[in-house]
């Protein structure tokens, strides 16, 4: 096949597009109205992040497909976890004043742009860098998914999105969970999804 574009539709990055999918379907759902239902589809694309990087690890793949494979998923997380949940609290808990809102869309610009250079300088240190500096992005959208099922407003909303900005850009190191570490992490979206499907059912 020549090389283009298509070659990034490697079964290899099936779980990559799945995080992606779910924080659209997120987007959808808070358009909607329906919050829990976007909180539980934020936390899946989390659990689907957390796991596609050893799915893609299952196939024989050439280097120019591996190195597609990692663009993907920062790509894909700057969406999922980056531009996905700031939409969502937009959608699901508007500012009621003028004053607010233009608190509002500061924190929004600040998270956004925190997201991203997180994930930036994630992709050019993570060789060097045994763990994460700084709050991983899809962390930071799990938090923002927890919060909401407090149902939070806007001034919260604010809180949650300048406070998880700062946390993702500080140089605080992380530890990479591994083993028995990275099962229990994966406990907590999933615990979120059920925590949402339940809010969701009594509502």
């Amino acid at each position: 096949m020549t090389r283009g574009p298509l070659t990034a539709f490697h079964r290899a990055n099936a779980v990559t597009y799945l995080s992606l999918m779910s924080s659209l379907a997120a987007v959808a759902a808070a358009s909607r109205g329906f919050a829990s239902t976007a909180g539980a589809l934020i936390a899946l694309a989390v659990i689907a992040d957390t796991f596609d990087g050893r799915y893609a690890k299952q196939f024989l793949r050439t280097a120019d497909e591996r190195s597609v494979g990692v663009q993907l998923d920062s790509l894909s997380d700057a969406i999922a976890f980056g531009a996905a949940p700031a939409i969502c609290m937009t959608l699901l808990a508007p500012p009621s004043s003028a004053g607010l809102a233009l608190g509002w869309w500061i924190a929004v610009a600040i998270f956004a742009a925190c997201a991203i250079a997180r994930l930036a300088f994630y992709n050019v240190t993570h060789d060097d860098v045994d763990g994460f500096v700084g709050l991983p992005v899809p962390v930071a959208a799990l938090i923002w998914s927890t919060v909401l099922l407090a149902t939070p407003g806007p001034a919260t909303s604010i809180a949650v999105l300048l406070t998880t900005a700062a946390a993702m850009v500080v140089p605080l190191p992380v530890p990479r969970p591994r083993g028995a570490a990275l099962a229990l992490f994966a406990l907590w979206p999933a615990a979120i999804v059920l925590a949402h499907a339940i809010a969701g059912w009594r509502g």
